[in-house]
């Protein structure tokens, strides 16, 4: 189902509201920082490395678990209710809006199931509290999907539009990799990327927000439409990062030509590669099994290299950054691909579309 993208917010290292963080997303601004936390290496004389990774300095400090992701969440809600020119109060508007929250599992081998429940109880009452929108908890919904959860999300919503059961959707992203636990996880797995191992990720923290609605409920409220978003399709891979297997790039291609079709060129796209050489490797051998029908460009999008990897988080940063491209006038086309890829093997794609007249 074709959405209009009525919305858009965004807490980032880059800024604290989406215009500014997709414009230094543009210019390709960076602040990466040593994190607190070190981690164990075998190759340092002091047996512990720092880590370099994109944390948020001064909102977050602090906060941890529900009480962090609550407080992320919020600021990307917050951003989008300003830039949209939304009444926090409208119970009619917020009474028809669906609410996903979108996050990772947990990276934790001994409490996972402990902070997953935590998460599960207590995460949405906690942001609804603090946003203070009137959204009725029987129309909010937990993913704990990680990468794809957004497209995933955005696909659920289309579904409850269609079938008649509301008329938007709001979906956030938020995610933090540079706790002392998510370190640890990821030290273990061999994910980061040290001084011995430069393959490898930098973490990220960061929310976004992407609000979506039917065409002609956003038509008759008379709302901006940002872009629309078209062909989501969500998918699975066979083999996944957590199982420490490399993914075919089978799945993810088998999206990407439904979000396609028969749409043959595409100019740009938004990806999460995050410098891991197995997001490389499924994202290259989809690459060719898409290349007989479709053209799609080698050099693409990735705001990994300027934000680290913003985990359930990014799906909706690369929306956010594909739409203000077709907002402000310097996307190269009409169509931008999104794709995301979850290291449980979930994937996902769309289209993100000019909607004309909308240029500032």
């Amino acid at each position: 189902m074709r959405l209009a993208i009525t919305g858009l917010g965004m807490l980032s290292t880059l800024g604290e509201d989406v215009v500014t963080a997709c414009a230094a997303l543009r210019a390709g601004l960076s602040r990466p920082a040593p994190l607190r936390f070190e981690v164990f290496s075998p190759d340092e004389e002091s047996g512990s490395a720092v880590v370099t990774g994109h944390p948020l300095k001064g909102i977050a400090d602090g906060y941890e678990g529900v009480g962090l992701y609550t407080r992320l969440t919020s600021q990307a809600i917050q951003d989008l209710v300003r830039y949209a020119g939304l009444t926090p109060g409208d119970s009619a508007f917020w009474g028809a809006t669906s609410l996903y929250v979108c996050i990772s599992p947990p990276r934790n081998n001994e409490l996972g199931s402990v902070i997953e429940e935590l998460f599960s109880e207590h995460l949405i009452p906690s942001i609804l509290d603090e946003v203070g929108l009137p959204i009725a908890p029987a129309r909010t919904r937990l993913l704990m999907l990680g990468h794809a959860s957004v497209l995933t999300a955005i696909h659920a919503a289309g579904e409850q539009i269609e079938a008649g059961r509301g008329s938007r959707a709001l979906i956030v992203g938020v995610d933090s990799l540079v706790g002392e636990d998510e370190l640890a996880w990821l030290a273990d797995h061999g994910r980061l990327k040290v001084a011995e191992h430069v393959v490898g990720l930098m973490p990220g923290q960061a929310s976004a927000a992407v609000l979506v609605e039917h065409k002609p409920t956003a038509r008759r409220r008379q709302a901006r439409v940002e872009a629309f978003i078209d062909g989501v399709q969500p998918g699975q891979e066979e083999r996944s990062r957590a199982r420490q297997q490399r993914g075919s790039g089978v799945g993810l291609a088998t999206v990407v030509a439904r979000t396609l079709k028969d749409r043959r060129r595409v100019a740009e796209v938004y990806a999460d590669l995050n410098g891991e050489d197995a997001r490389a490797y499924e994202w290259g051998t989809a690459l060719v099994r898409l290349s007989e029908a479709h053209e799609l460009p080698t050099s693409i999008h990735t705001p990994a290299v300027s934000l680290g990897d913003t985990g359930a988080a990014s799906g909706a940063i690369s929306i956010a950054a594909a739409v203000r491209s077709l907002v402000r006038g310097y996307a190269q086309g009409d169509d931008i691909l999104v794709w995301s890829s979850s290291d449980t093997g979930e994937v996902a794609s769309a289209l993100i579309t000019r909607a004309k007249g909308n240029a500032e």
